[in-house]
């Protein structure tokens, strides 16, 4: 890829911006938008939640430390490896997360791993907890299942941004010992397990409205860079051409000369013959449909490096490195000879138009190539129109 299709690659992106992916026709597509708001919040789960993996492992040091006196050692060890093992699995996917660094919808493929790693650590916590605590010693039930609390509420913090992920992650980590509780026909163990199911209700019912607020602010961000994106769009390219308008030719032309290298910048002004006939004997509609399909013609015929625009009324521009003001001309006639001969459809039938072309190359600026491309095309409009005439480079 050259330097002046870098510039316009870069230029369209900053255009388009992430609205490219949210308008559609000047509606908002709601699929795409969804996908988006997913993507940024699956964004910041991995940015925020990388830490809750060590605060899980000192946890499980605290929790078999408490333990340790009354509960086998062999058993606690084997649990805490287990928790280990989920802890190094899950640090070895945000590794590979960051070293992929996924853009946009690109994160979505990363929610599977990174939803199944976290349940098998909230599973570890709360089948785990119920195989380790004693069950002769109703305070170290207590002490456990406090910790376990603390984990759930930690999830709420960290894992926020993906309700689904958050729930999951508080009901495997409680339920398993709230169940547990209930089978003991203990005062303190059904009241425990019944603070667990209102704790529960709570963290729903407090989620959702987290949850929405969340959606919400990230949807609004997306809504105002696809409208700033779609204005930005509107206000560099001509509406009925989808080419380049004036502005935005200047704007890259502009960058263009001051990256061309080697060879020269030339410049083609064409402006087809006797538009207004067109216009008096067909109509605007048809008109129209003349100054697309002739946007279209010229699109087809360059190469992807050269900078083509509508510069006004029918009255085209073409920005293009060459080697010499020859190679400029041979490209200006294979232009002319294209429009010739392609037929556009307008309806019932094809018009043939032709135009003029004048050609420059090697200014020192790009309003020195547009003037003297614009009395090159003026030479050939008073020389018989339907030709190519140049200016010395």
């Amino acid at each position: 890829m050259t330097k002046q299709s870098e510039l316009k690659e870069d230029w369209d992106k900053d255009v388009r911006g992430k609205g490219e992916y949210v308008i559609t026709s000047d509606r908002t597509d709601i699929n795409a938008m969804d996908r988006l708001v997913l993507a940024d919040k699956l964004q910041l789960l991995y940015q925020q939640s990388f830490p809750a993996i060590f605060a899980s492992l000192f946890t499980g040091i605290l929790v078999c430390a408490a333990l340790w006196q009354v509960q086998d050692h062999h058993l606690l060890l084997t649990w805490y490896g287990i928790l280990a093992f989920s802890a190094v699995i899950r640090g070895l996917l945000f590794i590979r997360y960051w070293y992929a660094n996924p853009d946009r919808e690109d994160v979505l493929r990363w929610e599977k791993p990174y939803f199944i790693s976290l349940l098998a650590s909230s599973l570890t916590w709360g089948i785990g907890a119920v195989l380790i605590v004693p069950a002769h010693s109703l305070l170290h039930q207590v002490v456990v299942f406090l910790f376990l609390v603390g984990m759930a509420g930690g999830a709420i913090a960290v894992y926020s941004a993906h309700r689904l992920m958050t729930l999951a992650t508080i009901c495997c980590v409680l339920l398993p010992m709230s169940i547990w509780f209930l089978f003991q026909w203990q005062l303190i163990s059904l009241l425990l397990a019944l603070g667990t199911m209102l704790f529960l209700v709570t963290v729903v019912k407090a989620g959702a409205v987290l949850s929405l607020a969340m959606d919400q602010s990230f949807r609004l961000g997306h809504e105002l860079e696809a409208a700033r994106a779609a204005a930005e769009h509107r206000a560099h390219r001509d509406a009925l051409t989808g080419l380049y308008n004036r502005r935005a030719f200047y704007e890259l032309g502009h960058d263009m000369l001051l990256s061309v290298g080697d060879g020269v910048m030339a410049m083609i002004v064409a402006d087809l013959d006797y538009f207004k006939r067109v216009n008096d004997t067909w109509g605007h509609p048809a008109g129209d449909r003349v100054l697309a399909g002739v946007g279209e013609i010229y699109l087809g015929s360059l190469r992807n490096d050269d900078l083509c625009a509508r510069l006004g009324g029918e009255e085209f521009g073409v920005l293009l490195r060459v080697d010499n003001l020859k190679q400029a001309c041979g490209i200006a006639e294979e232009l002319r000879l294209c429009l010739e001969n392609t037929g556009i459809d307008c309806g019932k039938e094809k018009l043939f138009v032709t135009a003029s072309f004048g050609v420059a190359a090697g200014g020192d600026s790009l309003d020195e190539l547009f003037h003297e491309a614009d009395a090159a095309l003026y030479l050939a409009k008073e020389n018989g129109r339907n030709r190519v005439e140049q200016m010395p480079g």
